[in-house]
């Protein structure tokens, strides 16, 4: 005598959960790549702003700064210098755009730096 199971046939299940995981998990991934994007471009206007003001404090002219500067920012980041007696303020903002992930949203990301001109220097800016 042979018995007879009483569950449905379950031969689609990992199929179905596969296409409903999948797209799920490729978000997430692509959440994440958007994300660790976000922090390093951040961490570059943190670079670039603390560069460019040891650079002015230094005695270097702005225009030589604001290229030392550019060598640690992110691509068509803005760079504001402003000296304010002794202290100099630096202002480093870029916009965080991704050209292949038109779905997540751009932002700007802005880093300061303030720093004292160093003692011997004639000119802070």
């Amino acid at each position: 005598m042979r018995f007879r199971s009483t569950k449905p046939n379950e031969a689609g299940a990992v199929t179905a959960e596969v296409a409903i995981v999948l797209p799920m998990l490729l978000a997430v991934v692509l959440l994440a790549v958007w994300a660790v994007g976000a922090v390093i471009t951040n961490l570059r206007c943190i670079d670039a702003a603390r560069d460019t003001a040891r650079a002015v404090a230094r005695g270097e002219p702005p225009a030589a700064a604001r290229r030392i500067g550019e060598r640690s920012a992110p691509p068509d980041a803005a760079i504001k210098i402003s000296p304010e007696g002794e202290d100099i303020h630096v202002v480093v903002t870029a916009t965080i755009d991704w050209p292949l992930l038109d779905v997540l949203p751009s932002f700007a990301t802005t880093a300061n730096a303030t720093v004292q001109v160093e003692p011997g220097t004639l000119d802070a800016g």
